[in-house]
């Protein structure tokens, strides 16, 4: 009787265990489930408070003619950075990236002195099957040291210049791609 029980309890341990690993140790980044869809788009109510696809609050400015255009190109080289796949458009049962761009105004000036600073502002949502299942809300207007000195690393980041709004949303889709467990290549924990 005694080596009955342990050895039915050696099997529930053995399940347990394994099963554990699976759900700790698997690999959290989007690129274990295969390609991943990309869907980018503007907002189109220009007086919507809320984001319309996760409900969280937006402030809506001023959107570039060209703004999904550019958005979605600085998205594609991201994942390629990151050697992961992607397709336009979504499929049933596989993970896509939505982004809802509501705001994107290009600087007016130069490198070095503007009238107006670039503003780039954007919801980027993991989505699977249209449940949202993470977002990163992004929105960046530069600001010069004089308005903000806490920005010193930010505004030395940036080649100590003032960036364009295709540069903010490349700097927003690479910080939501590591916030939604994306990990750039060469970092601890993937195959790189």
């Amino acid at each position: 009787m005694f080596k009955y029980v342990t050895e039915r309890n050696k099997a529930l341990f053995t399940f347990v265990f394994f099963t554990a690993f699976a759900l700790v140790f698997t690999v959290p980044a989007v690129y274990g489930f295969g390609d991943l869809g990309i869907m980018v788009e503007r907002l189109q109510d220009e007086k919507a408070i809320q984001c319309p696809v996760c409900g969280q609050p937006i402030s809506p400015g001023v959107i570039h003619t060209d703004a999904a255009a550019i958005v979605k190109e600085k998205l594609k080289i991201a994942l390629t950075d990151r050697d992961i796949g992607y397709a336009d458009g979504t499929k049933k049962g596989q993970p896509y990236i939505d982004i809802l761009i509501y705001r994107f105004q290009e600087r007016k000036g130069g490198n070095f002195a503007v009238e107006k600073p670039a503003s780039v502002a954007f919801h980027m949502h993991l989505m699977k099957d249209g449940v949202v299942g993470r977002v990163f809300a992004y929105s960046e207007e530069q600001k010069a040291l004089t308005q903000n000195i806490l920005t010193m690393g930010k505004f030395l980041k940036r080649g100590a210049k003032w960036v364009t709004a295709d540069e903010l949303a490349e700097e927003g889709i690479n910080a939501g791609l590591n916030q939604l467990v994306v990990e750039p290549k060469g970092t601890p924990g993937t195959d790189q």
